[in-house]
């Protein structure tokens, strides 16, 4: 979620030192004898429009011609379409999301969607083709189940979906949800999670990220001011295995496992986005474990079905 390389992707040549080193690094990290997931993102951080450029370093602007590009452009199918292919070859995923939270561009620009939807339909049919074992994913990012925004997402993301094997969830009810008392989660929507259900018309659903603010969190940027603490993190890690199971959801990622306190106030300079997420790990930024990483670790050790 970082930009894609598209002028190299598109033409068949080296992709930056920076970039495969990031690609090496990754993969020396990555477990055989697990299931893997492999996600990256034709949109940008925002979500607005097209994914920035992984030239010599994550993120940078996007070079004309690609700052013109639609989403249904040819080229840009083409260049995403082998990116991802190089790294499905690489990774061996059984898992590949091709589009993280594209439910956001349906919200932010719904010209552009459209674009989206022609595009996940090009690209997963190169990709089934290709890799005919692996499962297709896009995530969708749940709002609160009465919200305008989630009324959007119903009507918008079924045509994106019928293109997908496996319907993603990304979901941080502690601030993205609009519900009072947001920081406890004994106060979530009787279907804060179970909306998924009709979303994804009977195909499987899968967690791709999600997380629990274990702190207080407070963030006078964007007006939040959410109570909560390491006891509610994990009430409701509980409550999101309880849920996740009478979904029959394939997995579930926890977005951060650690604080990473001492990065948000160094490299991060303390950006108010990146605060959402630092207090939501299983260990705090002293590596103390929190009481959720035992819920976690005994849910980890029963036997899959």
């Amino acid at each position: 979620d970082a930009g894609i390389p598209w002028e190299e992707a598109l033409n068949g040549t080296m992709y930056s030192a920076e970039l495969e080193a990031e690609i090496s690094a990754r993969l020396a990290n990555t477990p055989a004898n697990m299931r893997t997931y492999l996600a990256i993102s034709p949109l940008n951080g925002m979500r607005d429009g097209l994914a920035d450029y992984w030239g010599t370093a994550p993120n940078q602007p996007l070079p004309s011609p690609w700052d013109t590009r639609a989403l249904d452009d040819a080229d840009v199918i083409t260049a995403y379409t082998s990116f991802a292919a190089d790294l499905i070859q690489r990774f061996s995923p059984d898992y590949f999301n091709l589009g993280i939270e594209v439910s956001e561009l349906a919200l932010n620009d719904i010209a552009a969607y459209e674009d989206l939807v022609d595009f996940t339909a090009a690209v997963s049919s190169s990709l089934r083709a290709q890799f005919p074992n692996v499962q297709l994913m896009a995530s969708v990012a749940l709002k609160s189940p009465s919200s305008p925004e989630a009324a959007t997402i119903r009507a918008e993301l079924p045509r994106l979906i019928q293109h997908i094997d496996v319907v993603g969830i990304s979901v941080y009810p502690y601030v993205f949800f609009n519900h009072s008392g947001r920081g406890d989660p004994a106060n979530l929507p009787a279907d804060w999670l179970s909306q998924i259900a009709g979303l994804a018309g009977g195909k499987p659903v899968a967690i791709a990220e999600t997380g629990w603010a274990a702190e207080t969190l407070t963030i006078p940027a964007f007006g939040v001011d959410i109570a909560s603490d390491s006891a509610k993190q994990d009430s409701y890690l509980n409550t999101l295995f309880a849920v996740a199971n009478t979904l029959d959801a394939r997995f579930i990622v926890w977005f951060s496992l650690v604080d990473y306190d001492a990065l948000w106030n160094g490299a991060l300079q303390q950006d108010p986005v990146a605060q959402i997420w630092r207090d939501t790990g299983l260990y705090d930024e002293n590596l103390n474990p929190r009481p959720a990483l035992d819920t976690w670790m005994n849910q980890l050790a029963s036997p899959l079905e």
